[in-house]
């Protein structure tokens, strides 16, 4: 066993090392443990792609989920990455990790859109490079959660789940139109196979490193959840839904804060 400080300074944590549980503040079982989150997150891009590839719902509905997601991950990267952060290493670190995440994950979209042709945009590979990417750190910041902060990694999973979800599923619609539903699926199966690996790697790896370190990785990641927002969610569900998307982000926002 190793103690962690949460990430709300409530003191040390217990992480039986390999049993895959957090014993903290009376949270135990199936919400503390990381394999829950890798698998949920898994299926959540699973269960979007195949909607998308087979049942194709109408693209204005699939934005507003979007939005949903896009509402409720303000909530998770505003107190439950960033907040603790800055709390935890002082203001002038916690913000400037958070920037590098800004303009990592920022720069990394603005090469996908310029990867991303017209041609490549419109089959909805530009949008599961971004998925991708973007997943990474997202997920691996939320198995990190699980180390002291469960209540905050369960709304950062419903976030995840239903922006990745919604994002799966536009981007699955839009390829299975320019590729095999069998050959997309596999595409999407291995980002699963990624994106749960993330929080997986985020819960072994992040607790043992020092409390700087661990409130550093939470900034940047919050800065990369921002960044996705701004130039990939909103803009995309904008695109197709038009202002409707104000009154979707709201259902999020206010869903995940009152989780």
């Amino acid at each position: 066993m190793f103690p962690v400080v949460d990430s709300v300074g409530r003191g040390p944590a217990v992480v039986p090392g390999g049993a895959g549980f957090v014993l903290q503040s009376g949270a135990s079982g199936l919400l503390a443990n990381p394999w829950f989150y890798a698998a949920f997150s898994a299926l959540s891009l699973l269960a979007g792609s195949a909607v998308g590839i087979w049942v194709r719902p109408a693209r204005r509905w699939q934005a507003a989920l979007l939005a949903v997601g896009g509402g409720s991950l303000v909530v998770s990267l505003a107190f439950e990455l960033f907040e603790p952060a800055f709390r935890n290493i002082g203001e002038y670190p916690a913000s400037g990790f958070f920037l590098c995440g800004i303009l990592v994950f920022g720069t990394l979209d603005v090469l996908i859109d310029r990867w991303a042709d017209d041609d490549t945009e419109e089959n909805g590979a530009g949008l599961w490079a971004s998925v991708t990417t973007d997943g990474i750190p997202e997920n691996a910041a939320m198995g990190s959660l699980l180390a002291g902060n469960v209540s905050g990694a369960l709304a950062l999973l419903f976030g995840l789940a239903v922006t990745n979800g919604s994002q799966s599923m536009m981007s699955g619609t839009n390829m299975s139109e320019n590729h095999g539903e069998r050959r997309v699926m596999a595409v999407w199966v291995a980002t699963a196979a990624v994106v749960s690996g993330s929080v997986i790697a985020g819960y072994r790896l992040l607790p043992p490193l020092p409390n700087y370190w661990i409130a550093a990785v939470r900034a940047f990641a919050a800065g990369a959840i921002l960044a996705s927002l701004a130039g990939e969610i909103y803009p995309d569900a904008y695109e197709e839904a038009g202002p409707y998307i104000t009154l979707a982000t709201a259902v999020g926002f206010l869903g995940t804060f009152l989780l």
